[in-house]
């Protein structure tokens, strides 16, 4: 089980968190869109979350790796 309290097991979860928070407005004069850093904002920078979810992908591929050579899966007959 993984301890909240530490943030153990939670690493990867916290750095997507940390990621800024931006939302899209229309400009007053309705000519263009303003983007601006807004923690309630639904939208992050797609590089930055691609960088956290390669680097989480290689701990589930190292993880999965070392599980496979632990416990080998049964061949079918």
């Amino acid at each position: 089980m993984r301890n909240i309290k530490t943030r153990e097991g939670f690493e990867f979860w916290d750095r997507l968190n940390a990621i800024p928070r931006f939302s899209f407005l229309l400009a007053p004069s309705g000519a263009r869109i303003q983007k601006f850093e807004d923690v309630s904002g639904n939208w992050i920078d797609v590089h930055e979350a691609q960088k956290v979810m390669d680097a989480a992908q290689d701990e589930i591929n190292e993880l999965r790796e070392r599980l496979e050579r632990l416990q080998p899966k049964a061949v079918k007959p």
